[in-house]
């Protein structure tokens, strides 16, 4: 009876309140959910374009590099072996090699360009299975199983295209020639047959040689520097280095990428924590505003609070009556946050990612991150409705009235 009289006395007040304030009381509830839910989906959107690039463009899902005190992994097919394998969708093998790129313009030994960069191997077709690389030539054209004096390289060794290590690149073109001078002391020069950019800084300062090229420069054959192994399944990572074990790579460190992530690890920590941090002070807000309305409408209706406890109503059925009208407000701005984030907000973003640095980013909205939204902004609503409603019921009969 007590819990009707609550529900009918929140009912009116909310129907022959002011609807301009009702309005704005909505409005800035829908915003503060809204709020929550976007600052935890953009970071989270941030922390997934930062993953998606190094599984697209530089680790794959899985890692193999030489046992401890081995320069190569000299398993024998290791390809074949590790593509049979369940959960595997691809396989590349990369020999690599710490090399000197110098461009001299007018080949004539004045003013030669000159830097240390990573040069690894690729078998194109194979690659293409494995990474996005080939998607992303800005310039000339990627590499075909048969070049052999032709390089690939990325943005920030040749320049321009939007490098941030613009003073370290060689300014060099597509059809300009490079020589490159390799770890074992091999010189070659090269053709440079195209140009890519991806979002990864790691993978913009790298430069890309066939691998039948690479063997005929390093010597060896059927060897590998390391192998980047694609799931069909980024939840089944665990269990495809198992069978991997199982294959017979018993001594060679295996890896996923994310461990491999290092300073982009921790940024996605600092992330999370900014974003508990916006969180918060948004909670805050919405409850602080909820407070005051809850707060303005006990004061203006305090003689009705007195009267009321005149007839013999009792002091938790006055609360209630004004917590139930601060949940209903907490509720319609969760329900139509809900709607503007899903059916608004969400596909504008899908449509339209934000072009980051780090990647192109949408809303990354998880079920965890609607329901700490939702339970946040009810609390907020809840706590912001009891502590005005408590003290305005527990006033005496009299100073509610005449005071």
């Amino acid at each position: 009876m007590n819990l009707k009289t609550s529900l009918f006395l929140a009912f009116h007040s909310i129907k022959r309140g002011n609807k301009g304030t009702l309005f704005m009381t909505i409005l800035i509830m829908t915003l503060a959910y809204v709020n929550l839910v976007f600052v935890s989906s953009i970071f989270g959107g941030i922390v997934q374009a930062i993953n998606n690039e190094a599984i697209n463009n530089q680790y794959s899902n899985i890692v193999i590099t030489p046992a401890v005190n081995n320069i190569y992994i000299k398993k024998n097919h290791a390809e074949q072996r590790l593509s049979s394998l369940p959960g595997v969708q691809a396989v590349a093998t990369h020999y690599v090699n710490q090399a000197i790129i110098k461009y001299d313009k007018n080949r004539d030994g004045n003013d030669i360009q000159k830097g240390r960069w990573t040069i690894k191997s690729i078998n194109p077709k194979q690659e293409e299975k494995v990474t996005d690389i080939y998607k992303s030539m800005v310039a000339g054209s990627y590499l075909k199983a048969t070049d052999r004096n032709q390089i690939i390289l990325g943005r920030d060794i040749s320049g321009a295209y939007g490098s941030d290590l613009e003073y370290l690149s060689l300014g060099v073109k597509v059809g300009d020639q490079v020589d490159v001078y390799f770890s074992n002391g091999v010189k070659r020069t090269y053709t440079v047959k195209g140009i890519f950019k991806t979002k990864n800084t790691q993978v913009n300062q790298s430069a890309f040689i066939t691998k039948g090229e690479m063997e005929s420069v390093l010597r060896v054959y059927n060897r590998s520097s390391e192998i980047l192994v694609k799931t069909k399944n980024i939840s089944s990572e665990g269990m495809v280095i198992r069978e991997i074990r199982r294959s017979g790579f018993k001594t060679e460190d295996i890896k996923k990428w994310s461990a491999l992530m290092g300073f982009t690890s921790g940024a996605s920590k600092s992330f999370d924590m900014i974003s508990i941090i916006l969180g918060a002070i948004g909670t805050i807000v919405a409850g602080i505003t909820i407070f005051i309305i809850i707060f303005v409408s006990v004061v203006n209706k305090r003689k009705q609070i007195g009267i009321l406890k005149a007839i013999g109503m009792r002091e938790g059925t006055i609360v209630a009556y004004f917590v139930i009208q601060a949940l209903f407000y907490g509720l319609v701005g969760v329900l139509l946050g809900i709607s503007l984030i899903l059916f608004v907000v969400r596909p504008l973003f899908i449509s339209n990612p934000l072009d980051f640095p780090v990647g192109w980013v949408s809303l990354k909205i998880t079920f965890n991150i609607i329901k700490i939204s939702n339970i946040s902004l009810l609390s907020a609503a809840l706590i912001g409705g009891f502590f005005p409603a408590y003290k305005g019921a527990k006033r005496s009969i009299l100073n509610s009235i005449w005071g």
